[in-house]
């Protein structure tokens, strides 16, 4: 579920049941002070004062309450600050007025109760009050039972008292007096709950019993109850509950409104998980409303704060709400009403593509109109915005005394100012309000859209005009589409800037110089400055070992003349011959196709744009070679030790590359289009938006591979170990994984459909956001821990194989082979498995909750201590055989059908 609210409005929500009806409870609420002024508070500072105040005590249970109440957190103050034995306090809200009597602490002795000790101050909880360990009406007070002071046992009185029942002897038990919240624990809520029978048991649970009696979820005393809700403009007041005067007001006149929208209706089939998620992402397409009430008020007198809580509830279609897709919260004034079709518009802008952000902003929009500043110290925003509003004026005062030193120039001269001189500087203008800034970032981000539009537009024209003159000219071998090409060119080939050709310059220089007679001091400094030639060097390396890495990114390097093939391919032969570093030779673009190579030391060759179509570099050191753009059709490489290089964009079709070690090689966007990386190291490979269709990968190895928008259709990765690889947008329609180790690793948004995973080990794989497995092959596989959660699975095979502790809720299971499967401890919950075969395979202490499994055969299944909580049943399923001990039957499932139906 998607909430759109306001940063002034916290909202909670929870299902719950009740005659076998699901329901969402909402809660909003608002954070006020207790002032006469429409003002709400952050929802953060609610939270972090609330955890203050409360500490593990919730403001809210989540679930409509029968009654209005109120609460209150703080301490009885003795007036004036003076010490007092005994103080009365008073909290009135609206047409409950409740009084207690607060005294200092008191305990039995013989002679009857001591004298109240005076204070200043006192905790207004349920540990004040007549209670103690043994009294179920209040376990947390005092009175009831003796406690031990400094050594000594005693039986103390409570502090907080009604003043109609003061406690007169050790043997009295009056109700516990106080202000705060009553535990669900307690007697006086848990005789509310209703009647918890068989009946209840079997046709009820989990659910509320039938007649439970909603006051259940009042969390106040009943004497802090009231007949109907709260409406806004109550007054209240609170005597002795702050330091230093009575805390007086009246309600704000708000209401909150919340809206819905849902996947699906009540009584219609459920669709699947991936269709439920894609619409949390997209606007709602409309909302209902779910009607609230004022509920509950917390009120904190001594720091002059409340909590506004108001409550409603509405049928949903799931026990857990999921075909509730977005929730809108808002306030508003009670007598300006906004319509419903108002708040989807404003709901539908939060997912516009380019001002959502903007559209998050205007959370005036959600909230009342002309509501005060929050109360408090001075913020530093606005602290900041005052001394640069200062900068702004003495910016402006100066450009307006230029303009008029400017215009007074002009006249000097006896020309008009207004037509030859500096036009006047006006008024300054204001800077923007909180409201105002959307709607500027919105007309800036509209003009940066227009601007960019236009911007292209005129670049089009432009260079179809260019285009145009070029064609036209009829320049032979020169046209618009080899402009094109030269303007996309970068820098081309290897660096041309060696340390040693810069300092053969120099030296060049300096001879020169000599021979005139001259010495350059300087000149002859750098050439004996060793440090500084060390700086050559190491700027040299740098710039060749960026090119290795980035070669693949620049502009293709062009093919050397024919005329140049024969003398190359003779040098390199040579070269290899007498065991010549590659390094320093620049191949870049030579033919060496067909030639053999087999275990020649190329290590840092420059073979970019190089044609070795058809060549057999078996067992060659190619390590850190530079091959980018490189054609290898048809090439043996096997064994060939590769590591570090550099393969971006070339093209390896049905290149052979049996047991090469790739560590760290780059093959961004290379074609391997059914080579053979058979028994590879993989390990550090960069492979983005390669194409590896039908390569055959059997037993490669590496650890945390990415696969990033690689085209992987019909690759054979059988026996692989990628154990933590990563696939992210790959289409893997047409692979094997077969026997391949791909434990920890995660599948994103990818296509599995029809993979073999048979026998492969996918212990703790995860596949998530957008992955599809239909007809997916796990026989035998093992997916310990895996999951899987809301995977269209239909038809999958899963025969045989492993999945203990797998997470298999929402999946898509029709029609799928669990055949002698092992998934003890697994999840089903919610996934649809109708027609699935689930034959001799062991469920045990698995969890089927609200899956639907018509037709599916159990025949042999071991279910033992399995949960078919609420499950999707019919006459179709086979049960013979089937263990069925322990097996969780209870709540069955209902369907649920619209309401008054």
């Amino acid at each position: 579920m998607k909430v759109l609210k306001p940063s002034k409005l916290s909202v909670l929500n929870r299902c719950f049941e009740h005659r076998r009806r699901y329901y969402m409870g909402v809660s909003v609420l608002a954070f006020i002070p207790l002032e006469d002024a429409p003002v709400l508070l952050p929802e953060a500072a609610m939270w972090v004062f609330a955890g203050e105040r409360l500490g593990a005590e919730a403001l809210d249970v989540g679930i409509p309450k029968a009654r209005g109440e109120f609460l209150v957190d703080g301490k009885a103050f003795a007036p004036g600050g003076a010490p007092a034995a005994g103080v009365p306090v008073r909290a009135a809200v609206g047409p409950i007025d409740k009084q207690l009597y607060v005294q200092g602490d008191r305990y039995w002795s013989g002679l009857g109760a001591t004298e109240p000790m005076a204070f200043t101050e006192m905790p207004l909880g349920w540990a004040q009050a007549y209670g103690g360990e043994g009294y179920t009406r209040n376990p947390l007070g005092k009175g009831f039972a003796e406690i031990e002071v400094e050594g000594t046992k005693l039986r103390p009185l409570p502090n907080l008292e009604d003043p109609r029942q003061l406690v007169s002897s050790p043997r009295d038990r009056p109700e516990p007096a106080g202000f705060g919240p009553i535990d669900i624990s307690w007697p006086q809520r848990t005789a509310l709950a209703g009647t918890h029978d068989q009946h209840w048991l079997e046709n009820l649970f989990p659910g509320f019993a039938a007649d439970v009696d909603w006051g259940l979820h009042n969390l106040a005393p009943r004497d802090q109850q009231r007949e109907g809700f709260w409406q806004g403009g109550e007054p209240f007041r609170f005597d002795n509950l702050h330091p230093s005067k009575a805390v007086v007001g009246e309600l704000p006149r708000f209401r909150a409104r919340v809206f819905i929208s849902r996947s699906h209706r009540i009584g219609e089939p459920r669709p699947p998980a991936a269709e439920i998620k894609a619409g949390y992402k997209a606007p709602p397409k409309a909302l209902e409303e779910i009607p609230l009430a004022l509920q509950t008020l917390w009120f904190f007198p001594d720091a002059e704060l409340g909590v506004l809580i108001w409550q409603g509830s509405t049928l949903v279609a799931e026990e857990d709400g999921a075909d509730i897709l977005h929730l809108v919260a808002a306030a508003e004034h009670a007598d300006r009403p906004r319509s419903i079709e108002r708040y989807l518009e404003v709901a539908t802008s939060r997912f516009d593509k380019d001002f959502a952000p903007i559209a998050a902003l205007r959370e005036w929009e959600l909230l009342p109109e002309d509501l005060g500043p929050a109360p408090g110290p001075a913020d530093e925003d606005a602290v900041l915005n005052k001394i640069e509003n200062l900068a702004g004026q003495n910016m402006h005062r100066r450009m307006a005394a230029e303009a008029e030193k400017g215009r007074a120039y002009v006249a000097s001269f006896g020309l008009d100012p207004d037509i030859h001189g500096p036009a006047k500087v006006g008024p300054p203008t204001p800077p923007p309000s909180p409201q105002e800034i959307p709607a500027l970032l919105e007309e800036l981000k509209r003009k940066e859209i227009a601007e960019r539009a236009e911007m292209e537009a005129k670049q089009k024209a432009a260079q179809a005009e260019i285009d145009k003159m070029v064609d036209e000219a009829g320049i032979d071998g020169f046209n618009s589409e080899v402009l094109h090409e030269e303007q996309k060119q970068t820098q081309i080939g290897p660096p041309t800037w060696t340390a040693a050709a810069l300092h053969a310059m120099l030296e060049k220089e300096a001879i020169a110089t000599r021979s005139h007679g001259f010495i350059v001091e300087e000149l002859e400094e750098m050439l004996v400055d060793e440090k500084l030639h060390a700086h050559w060097d190491e700027v040299e390396r740098q710039m060749f070992a960026s090119y290795r890495l980035q070669a693949h990114r620049q502009t293709p390097a062009p093919a050397m003349a024919m005329e140049l093939r024969e003398p190359t391919r003779a040098r390199v032969q040579a070269a290899v011959a007498g065991g010549e570093d590659f390094a320093k030779l620049n191949m870049t673009g030579a033919d060496l196709s067909g030639m053999s190579l087999v275990g020649a030391d190329l290590r840092g060759a420059f073979f970019e744009s190089a044609n070795l179509d058809g060549a057999d570099l078996s067992n060659a050191i190619l390590s850190g070679a530079t091959l980018a753009h490189a054609s290898l059709r048809g090439t043996k490489l096997d064994g060939a030790k590769l590591d570090g290089v550099n393969l971006g964009k070339a093209r390896l079709t049905e290149t052979s590359l049996r047991g090469c070690n790739l560590e760290k090689a780059v093959l961004e966007e290379a074609v391997l289009e059914r080579a053979v990386l058979d028994g590879c190291n993989c390990e550090g490979i960069s492979l983005l938006r390669a194409k590896f269709d039908g390569v055959s990968a059997r037993e490669i190895v590496g650890v945390r591979l990415l696969f990033l928008e690689v085209e992987l259709a019909a690759v054979d990765f059988g026996g692989a170990r990628m154990f933590q690889a990563t696939f992210i947008a790959n289409d893997l329609r047409g692979s094997r994984f077969a026997g391949a180790n791909l434990a920890s690793t995660t599948f994103l948004n990818s296509k599995l459909d029809g993979v073999d995973f048979s026998g492969a080990d996918l212990t703790n794989v995860r596949c998530v956001e957008g992955t599809t497995m239909a007809g997916a092959v796990f026989t035998g596989a093992t997916l310990v821990s895996a999951n899987l959660r809301g995977m269209p699975l239909a038809g999958a095979d899963f025969r045989k194989a492993t999945l203990d502790k797998a997470d298999l809720c929402e999946c898509d299971l029709a029609g799928a082979k669990f055949y002698q499967a092992v998934a003890r401890g697994t999840k089903f919950e919610v996934a649809d498995l109708r027609g699935a075969e689930l034959m001799s395979a062991n469920f045990m202490h698995a969890s089927f909750a609200r899956a639907t499994i018509y037709g599916a055969d159990l025949r042999g299944a071991n279910l033992h201590g399995t949960d078919m909580a609420r499950v999707r049943s019919d006459s179709a399923v086979q049960l013979d055989g089937a263990l069925l001990t322990k097996v969780r039957i209870h709540p069955r499932h209902v369907e649920q059908t619209p309401e008054g139906s």
